[in-house]
């Protein structure tokens, strides 16, 4: 994972549009009833291309952020929620709503799993929530290690030389970076 400090300030350089996308994000989230409010769902669903779903899983999805976004909500209850309405894995969405109630929590997509070089569970696998559950545990810990690390350390300290006034989390620093950086399949 390690960047040298001029791809890394290129790449921090190429994020402030995002960036303030997320920001308004996070500051709509607990300031608007998210299941009723369609500016921020029209914003979210942009953001984290949340698309070509029908209503009821927008109403579902949504409601469901807005009844957990105060106590807080765990991946795997939110993975199950999504699974027992819809019959669907969604690890990614499942995440989004996680991360975007508890910004210190990491994102699943396919990004970050290339950088991780972690796979998806196949589809017909048995044990498939299980399994998902497992990859997204193995994010978690690579997010908590990473920090810690020099290269991590370094990743922050470029974040907030280019974004000094921005309060989002270190793990949201780490994942901007990350995105912008996409490898290839």
């Amino acid at each position: 994972m390690g960047n040298n400090t001029d791809t890394l300030e290129k790449t921090i350089a190429c994020i402030e549009p995002s960036l303030r996308k997320y920001i308004e994000i996070m500051n709509l989230v607990h300031n608007v009833d998210v299941s009723e409010d369609t500016s921020f769902q029209r914003l979210y669903n942009g953001y984290y291309r949340v698309r070509q779903r029908k209503p009821e899983f927008y109403s579902r999805y949504y409601s469901f952020m807005e009844s957990n976004k105060i106590k807080g909500v765990s991946f795997k209850d939110a993975l199950l929620y999504l699974y027992r309405e819809f019959g669907w894995i969604e690890a990614s969405f499942s995440s989004k709503l996680v991360a975007t109630i508890n910004p210190d929590m990491p994102i699943w997509d396919s990004v970050v799993l290339g950088h991780l070089q972690l796979h998806r569970p196949q589809y017909a696998s048995r044990d498939r929530i299980k399994k998902t559950i497992d990859i997204y545990d193995k994010i978690c810990d690579w997010y908590q290690r990473f920090l810690h690390s020099s290269d991590g350390m370094d990743m922050i300290r470029a974040f907030d030389q280019a974004y000094p006034y921005t309060d989002i989390s270190a793990v949201k620093k780490v994942d901007f970076i990350l995105w912008q950086t996409r490898i290839k399949d």
